[in-house]
């Protein structure tokens, strides 16, 4: 999708943050986030949900990049002691400082022009023994579940002020899932992207989450 789309989608993403099943998908990943890591970096960092969750890590400092300039303003407004860098994952990635402990990917890869070479670049910016922690919708994910765990959970009441906001979304979602340009692996993709079998789902079954420790 062009930036105009994503800059749109910033602008009612948040509404999915008070959903059950994207507040556990938070949650799963910052389990595998150790404490106090020296540096991490939230690569496609979006309206900064994942960012904003680091802080029950204390990490020494932490990064935060999109290629977006509305995701990134959400995101600095979240997090105003993160440093925050526009960059495009699908170029070389130089404008990324240094190495890290840790680099969070999240629902991100799918939506690159060449997932294993973003990931290869990211790859190399972990320290020994760093980690790359992805999410990304699988193949043949879909919204509906993911609504209908959170009705289950919390009831169709709790939707009815967001209603609005989360149409927009269903919308630009529906356009996602159904995007030719857009990658939605299997296990066994994924594993030959990530290079590891650290694989598991989430997000109501609709997402994979996927460890990477560099060697």
């Amino acid at each position: 999708m062009t930036t105009l789309v994503w800059d749109l989608y910033a602008r009612c993403y948040d509404v999915i943050a008070g959903l059950s099943p994207y507040r556990k998908m938070v949650f799963d990943l910052m389990d595998l986030v150790p404490e106090r890591p020296r540096r991490v970096l939230d690569a496609g960092c979006g309206t900064g949900n994942l960012t904003l969750a680091l802080s029950s890590k204390s990490p020494g400092e932490a990064v935060a990049v999109d290629l977006s300039p509305v995701m990134l303003e959400v995101s600095r407004r979240k997090n105003p002691d993160v440093a925050h860098l526009r960059a495009d994952l699908d170029g070389d990635l130089a404008e990324l400082p240094g190495e890290f402990d840790v680099i969070l990917c999240g629902n991100v890869i799918y939506a690159l022009a060449d997932p294993a070479r973003t990931v290869e670049l990211l790859k190399k910016r972990l320290v020994p023994g760093g980690l790359l922690l992805v999410t990304t919708p699988r193949a043949g994910a879909g919204v509906f579940p993911i609504l209908a765990e959170h009705i289950r959970e919390r009831g169709i009441v709790s939707l009815w002020r967001v209603i609005l906001p989360l149409l927009v979304v269903g919308v630009i979602n529906a356009r996602l899932l159904t995007a030719s340009a857009h990658h939605f692996l299997t296990r066994d993709q994924l594993r030959e992207v990530l290079g590891t079998d650290r694989i598991r789902t989430t997000y109501s079954g609709q997402a994979w989450l996927a460890v990477y420790q560099d060697s």
